[in-house]
């Protein structure tokens, strides 16, 4: 019980009152007149049913704060006045449910984050009306897919579309269309290039090397092939997933005690033996391709250091000193002329 103080009509003065919360009234102290019987508690309270089975009483409230009622028949042609969900409500909550499988499939982290991201996208794309005619998994794969080409994630589409057992050109539809609907085609996000290099640990770590020792010496000599193979231009117009693939399958190569065949290579990138192997041919007319691994490493080492220079020069302001010299100096020229 709490107490408090109120102006009691009947006593005619301030006086303290006390607040029942089990029995819902607040009243006075003094001559026990009720002031308030709409006092609501936050603790959950239960009723039985005809059949004697509790339930809880009360209404659940959606994110939208709005509730809907319906009186609707129970057992016996009794009225059951329940709480009635909104088509809306439930279009927007399938496809949180939605998101959160997929990244849940796909093992995605931080999970929450990139599920809450996706799912703002996913109410957009309800809001327009884009989930009319498509299926929720799909708007659902392609709202997730936008939110990892931004965070820069190391998934593809086709691991989307493996996750949701559809065809890889469907969804990629449904996603080059919901990008023309949120006015994303020319975003920079969803134009510029896919960087294959963001992919090359995902793959290593489903290839199953045998030492640990073994998984950083492929990793990072495939990194630095890529890097290579996008100095030469082989990245321009090409899928990521095969220039990781040649990226891996060469590097496991240069280090000669570890096993690697083509089959496992394409097993995991999702890429065909045919496609590796033309990857592999562009690849062969490169520079890099008659280096040793010596010559391979040294001119690697050398590209990152002059990388990182650069990245540290501050960008000097143009002089115009010379410049002014130079016009008066014209200046004079034209006077004495």
């Amino acid at each position: 019980n709490a107490m408090g103080r109120l102006f009691c009509v009947t006593c005619e003065s301030v006086v303290p009152t006390e607040l029942d919360e089990a029995n819902g009234f607040e009243c006075c102290t003094q001559c026990g007149r009720v002031f308030h019987e709409h006092v609501f508690s936050t603790d959950p309270t239960f009723s039985k049913t005809p059949g004697g089975q509790s339930t809880v009483d009360g209404n659940f409230v959606p994110e939208s704060g709005v509730v809907g009622s319906a009186l609707t028949r129970g057992p016996r042609g009794s009225r059951v006045f329940g709480y009635q969900v909104d088509s809306h409500e439930k279009t927007v909550g399938k496809g949180r449910h939605e998101i959160s499988q997929i990244a849940e499939r796909l093992g995605m982290r931080p999970r929450e984050e990139l599920v809450g991201a996706a799912h703002r996208l996913y109410k957009l794309a309800v809001q327009r009306n884009f989930t009319r005619g498509r299926r929720t998994n799909q708007v659902a794969g392609s709202c997730l897919y936008i939110v990892c080409r931004q965070e820069d994630k190391p998934y593809m589409l086709i691991d989307f579309s493996d996750a949701l057992q559809t065809n890889v050109y469907l969804l990629g539809s449904v996603f080059l269309q919901l990008c023309k609907l949120l006015r994303l085609e020319s975003h920079p996000v969803i134009r510029r290039p896919v960087d294959p290099s963001l992919y090359i640990h995902r793959f290593a770590d489903k290839l199953g090397l045998p030492t640990k020792r073994a998984h950083h010496l492929v990793v990072n000599t495939a990194l630095r092939l890529v890097a290579s193979m996008k100095r030469d231009w082989m990245q321009t117009g090409r899928r990521p997933s095969g220039v990781c693939g040649a990226a891996i399958f060469v590097a496991a190569q240069m280090h000669g005690n570890i096993n690697v065949t083509k089959k496992d290579v394409v097993s995991i990138v999702h890429v065909g033996e045919g496609t590796l192997n033309r990857r592999l041919t562009e690849f062969e007319l490169t520079p890099s391709w008659d280096m040793t691994m010596d010559e391979f490493e040294t001119r690697a080492l050398e590209y990152e250091e002059e990388q990182r220079k650069l990245l540290l020069e501050e960008p000097q302001a143009p002089s115009t000193s010379g410049g002014s010299s130079s016009a008066a100096a014209a200046m004079a020229t034209a006077a004495g002329a």
